[in-house]
């Protein structure tokens, strides 16, 4: 993982902490002012904000990658100090520290958190695969007729399996594509048929909803975010409100409120710990869904927690505070207006405080100056040590090359190293952000080496556009150059009526002498 993905994906976990926040708070509030509605209100909601929450961090994440991509709009722009656009002069210079940065550590951290949570989520998972088969047999006929007879009213047209189980204690839903209902032995002795007839219509409800993919949408999110308590306390509403739907459902299934409810209370008594991989009628808050199942109105008062509303600005100033601050930064006294702060504390300031005396002595022989090294901070290609600036300056690279090719995009491997490789060929960026605005590449820098080595230039895309070939690779631009394949070229050619042809064929036509 490069060091400029590191970084941007550090700020953007780093962010998360008052954007998920912030969505928590608002789908907290929206809920409480739909307490009247139905769940299934209150649930969209829910799993919008779960949504906004998964999409916050990637945005970010980009966001935070490419900060020179605002370039493109100023591209014509007048430059700036160091002959950079506005827009990459003015994005942050990313901080320097030697050894192991905070940034990584923070990713090694969550990395960590994120394989130890898939591996709990994949043991549940196989557990719960294990359950359908292990002291599982086929219901009672009675159990079956009455499980068809509820399909039917739920509209449910794909196939259900119901099992009797010795292993589950409590009835359960499992998969999606092929849905099994498993009804523990000891529900069906302890309840009447009409209370079983009840649970079955509660599990139903989840197979008709893809209750169960949801569920595991939900313990992805749980496991890449599982830092935040906001998207905890999101996922815990979602499966409250989940439960509130399906007995809903049941109730207008069946029609008996009452014996619904002491079917409930019964399974109370026969509830156990599982994996979060199973949907069980033991669902969330089983005290508050028989109150509110024996309500008239059924609403749900429950507020956003009283945590939330202190979270969020402390989330927002933290993040501020945590932004404007650069790690590593060596404390300095303010020193008096107009005094020049000098070679090592220019060096300092840009996140340089720890270098050797040797690293500062080969800086200054090699002529890389503070200004220098500013503007290979603000390309956004990371932060370079002390060799990758005196390689870069040595061989000439200037940092408005540097931005140029981060900003056209064309280059898949760009770093650095590379960098220095594309100066020597005399690589244009400007020619490269043309040919990327036509739809073509990335390639790698190996390949784009060879494309100008070979004189394939923008024009020569031109063509390959012109010929239909949008998705044409190096050897292709390679062979349309060489055989002087041109926009013109092909233009006659159509003109001629030899349309819709490959590339094959147009290098044979041409060849022929023919465009």
């Amino acid at each position: 993982m490069s060091r400029v993905t590191i970084v941007a994906l550090a700020w953007a976990l780093v962010h998360f902490i008052w954007q998920g926040g912030a969505l928590a708070l608002a789908a907290g509030f929206a809920c409480a002012a739909l307490r009247k509605a139905r769940p299934a209100t209150r649930y969209v909601v829910l799993c919008a904000a779960l949504g906004a929450m998964v999409l916050a961090p990637p945005v970010t994440f980009f966001a935070m990658r490419l900060p020179p991509a605002a370039v493109s709009a100023f591209a014509h722009a007048a430059p700036v100090e160091a002959g950079l656009p506005a827009a990459v002069t003015a994005a942050p210079a990313p901080p320097h520290g030697s050894g192991t940065s905070w940034f990584e550590w923070l990713v090694r951290i969550w990395l960590s958190g994120v394989a130890i949570l898939g591996l709990h989520a994949l043991g549940g998972w196989a557990w719960a695969q294990r359950l359908k088969r292990f002291k599982t047999a086929p219901a009672a006929e009675s159990v079956q007729r009455a499980a068809a007879y509820l399909r039917e009213r739920l509209g449910i047209c794909r196939a259900v399996v119901i099992l009797s189980s010795a292993a589950a204690e409590v009835p359960a839903t499992l998969g999606w594509l092929r849905p099994v209902v498993l009804l523990p032995v000891s529900a069906l002795t302890a309840l009447t048929p009409e209370q079983i007839e009840l649970l079955i219509a509660h599990e139903l409800a989840h197979v008709r909803r893809h209750d169960y993919l949801v569920n595991l949408a939900q313990t992805a999110v749980e496991t890449v975010l599982f830092y935040h308590p906001a998207v905890w306390w999101i996922s815990g509403r979602i499966r409250n409100e989940r439960e509130h739907c399906c007995d809903d459902l049941a109730v207008a299934a069946c029609g008996n409120v009452a014996l619904y409810v002491r079917a409930l209370a019964t399974l109370e008594g026969l509830r156990t710990r599982r994996p979060s991989l199973v949907i069980g009628a033991d669902g969330g808050s089983l005290l508050q869904r028989i109150q509110r199942l024996a309500s008239h109105d059924r609403r749900q008062r429950e507020a956003p927690p009283a945590w939330l509303g202190a979270f969020v600005p402390a989330a927002i100033v933290f993040a501020a505070v945590f932004s404007a601050t650069p790690p590593h930064a060596a404390p300095s006294s303010p020193k008096p207006k107009g005094e020049p702060a000098g070679f090592l504390g220019e060096l300092a300031e840009l996140g340089y405080p720890k270098l050797s005396v040797d690293e500062i002595i080969a800086l200054k022989d090699h002529g890389v100056d503070p200004s220098y090294v500013k503007g290979m901070l603000a390309v956004g290609l990371g932060v370079p040590g002390v060799p990758d600036l005196i390689r870069l300056h040595d061989h000439g690279v200037e940092p408005s090359f540097v931005a140029s090719m981060v900003t056209s995009g064309f280059v898949t491997d760009l770093d650095f190293g590379t960098v220095i490789k594309l100066r020597e060929n005399d690589v244009r960026g400007d020619d490269m952000g043309r040919m990327r605005a036509m739809g073509f590449g990335p390639f790698s820098a190996g390949e784009v080496i060879k494309l100008r080595q070979n004189g394939v230039d923008d024009a020569t895309f031109a063509a390959l556009q012109e010929a239909g070939a949008d998705h044409a690779g190096v050897s292709d631009a390679i062979a349309f150059r060489q055989n002087d394949v041109t926009v013109d070229r092909i233009r006659d050619m159509k003109q001629q009526g030899f349309n819709n042809l490959s590339l094959a064929q147009i290098l044979k036509l041409r060849r022929a002498g023919i465009i």
